[in-house]
């Protein structure tokens, strides 16, 4: 092992440090806080908040009182409305974009459309955007589920989860247009998503192995790891350090120079620079790190203290 390139485009993004930000401040102002799921689908960060106090349920029927965390996938209505009815004081931390999202599938049920939604229907985020005009929308996951659609001549719309694999989603938009030619595309996979799959595209015909940091929870972080897979063929997701194995390295079909390393956009930045020493150690030798032109991954996130990192 000689280099480790990291990716142009990884880690947080704009919706998870607001939402993780959101919930440090209810920390600070409130006496019992619940996150409703997990704040971000990211082990260490919910391990984090739960060693500081902060509780976690699965539904709100289980909150017996306080303030509940919406997290940054959103929710339905319906759960607003539940929480309200316990009494709970309810903090907002879905994502913007999530919202965005939210409020095109509302405008279009209330001027008569049905909404194709790409995504996951089990995602935390796919349940709360059903959840906002649940007889109106149609969760298909695959192109499968597309074709198996009966004939429909009424006004038709597409929306996507915003973490979707945006090469899917073209597929799927091409198909959709082909079988409902009156179909209308809304491309709502976020900016971050599309900025860090490019990135790997850029990176993974370069290095001889491809590692990518996130949870298995995290369907934007496996999508990476699928995206490496598919491109240089040798790639693995981790959660930590400790998931990267030596004999990777050493009973490889291939010799292993050059290795590229990404994270999911919930993954935070000392994840990454543990999986940089871990590498180093695996090496027993100076190995180079290039990093991203304009991001220095020393400026660490204040999510861990320094005797944890």
């Amino acid at each position: 092992m000689k280099k480790i390139i990291i990716a142009q485009h990884y880690g947080f993004c704009m919706g998870v440090k607001r939402a993780i930000a959101i919930t440090e401040e209810t920390m600070a102002g409130e006496d019992k806080v619940t996150i409703l799921n997990e704040i971000v689908h990211n082990e260490a960060i919910v391990e984090k908040f739960r060693r500081e106090g902060v509780g976690q349920a699965v539904s709100v029927d289980e909150i017996a009182g306080g303030t509940v965390i919406i997290s940054a996938h959103g929710a339905s209505p319906e759960i607003f409305h539940r929480a309200e009815a316990r009494g709970l004081k309810v903090i907002d931390a879905t994502c913007p974009l999530v919202i965005r999202i939210h409020k095109i599938v509302k405008k279009l049920a209330q001027n008569g459309y049905r909404v194709l939604h790409f995504g996951d229907g089990k995602h935390d985020e796919t349940i709360g955007i059903v959840g906002h005009a649940p007889e109106r929308v149609t969760v298909i996951s695959g192109l499968d589920e597309l074709q198996a659609l009966p004939p429909f001549s009424g006004k038709l719309a597409m929306t996507s989860q915003t973490t979707a694999r945006v090469s899917d989603f073209v597929e799927m938009e091409a198909a959709a247009k082909e079988k409902f030619p009156q179909i209308e595309i809304f491309n709502t996979i976020c900016n971050a998503t599309n900025q860090r799959q490019a990135a790997i595209m850029d990176l993974a015909p370069k290095v001889d192995i491809m590692l990518v940091v996130g949870s298995e929870s995290s369907a934007n972080s496996k999508r990476l790891a699928q995206i490496s897979r598919a491109i240089c063929g040798l790639a693995y997701l981790i959660n930590t350090a400790d998931d990267i194995k030596p004999e990777w390295f050493k009973n490889s079909p291939k010799e292993i120079n050059v290795v590229g390393l990404s994270a999911g956009a919930s993954t935070p930045d000392f994840l990454i620079e543990g999986a940089i020493e871990r590498l180093r150690a695996i090496a027993q030798s100076d190995v180079e790190v290039i990093y991203p032109q304009k991001r220095d991954l020393q400026n660490r996130l204040a999510l861990k203290d320094e005797d944890d990192c």
